[in-house]
């Protein structure tokens, strides 16, 4: 399976050398607008024009960057190729979240969306339509968040709509429960910078008819404190099932 990759971060890079290693995966082409994180790959596949890097010839993109380059290139990519996206943040916005779920129904592509840094997630949909109360919060060092609070501080606490477009590079796994559960408007988010956590901390609850269960996930920060190692192990996870489901 050809796949090719917008982003070179620290989930962008380790997908990389997860890529190299798999005898069945080919990588075909990385865009980054970063042209030195191009330098270590052949010219061939590297490219900071994303025009250039859409024409090449793949069966699955994989992003890799921000919520931002997500709103940007997702339209696009979309209208050519299935794309899996780990900046979850972005459909947030429920304008954009139909847009692109309308472009994909309109070229017959697919839009992929890994488990990211929590487990418990096949459990939420299983009984979506159970549900009456999901909560999660994400507890995170201060530098996760670009801070230096010397003392437990909380950041947000409100609904995932609200709350993931202002941590959109902290708060993926709230996106990716609401998408899985009852909607961002209805999923409970609370943020916490904490100088005492030594990992990326994910605590999910939900209740319904079906009873109830807590879900919690101390997940080690990837080179990016923003990032846990949880988050890029599932997106290659992710690709291998993608891969495995085209071989049928």
């Amino acid at each position: 399976m050809k796949i090719s990759l917008v982003g070179l971060g620290a989930i962008g890079n380790f997908v990389v050398e997860k890529i190299k290693a798999d005898k069945i995966l080919e990588l075909v082409a990385v865009f980054d607008a970063d042209e030195a994180k191009l330098g270590k790959f052949n010219q061939k596949i590297a490219f900071s024009s994303f025009e250039k890097f859409i024409d090449v010839k793949t069966d699955l993109v994989v992003e890799a960057a921000s919520a931002e380059a997500v709103k940007k290139l997702a339209p696009q990519i979309l209208k050519k190729n299935d794309l899996l996206i780990m900046s979850v943040a972005a459909l947030a916005e429920k304008q954009f979240e139909n847009k692109i779920n309308a472009i994909a129904k309109k070229y017959k592509t697919k839009l992929f969306i890994p488990s990211g840094a929590v487990i418990g997630i096949d459990g939420i949909v299983a009984v979506k339509d159970l549900l009456d109360e999901v909560s999660i919060e994400t507890r995170k060092h201060p530098r996760g968040f670009g801070r230096s609070d010397e003392r437990e501080t909380i950041l947000f606490e409100g609904s995932a709509r609200d709350g993931v477009p202002l941590f959109p590079q902290n708060v993926n796994v709230a996106a990716t429960l609401s998408l899985a559960g009852i909607g961002f408007d209805r999923t409970k988010l609370r943020i916490v910078s904490d100088p005492a956590a030594k990992a990326n901390m994910h605590t999910i609850r939900a209740r319904g008819s079906f009873g109830e269960f807590l879900v919690q996930v101390k997940a080690a920060p990837s080179n990016n404190p923003k990032t846990s190692s949880l988050a890029a192990m599932s997106a290659f996870a992710k690709i291998k099932e993608i891969q495995k489901h085209m071989k049928k």
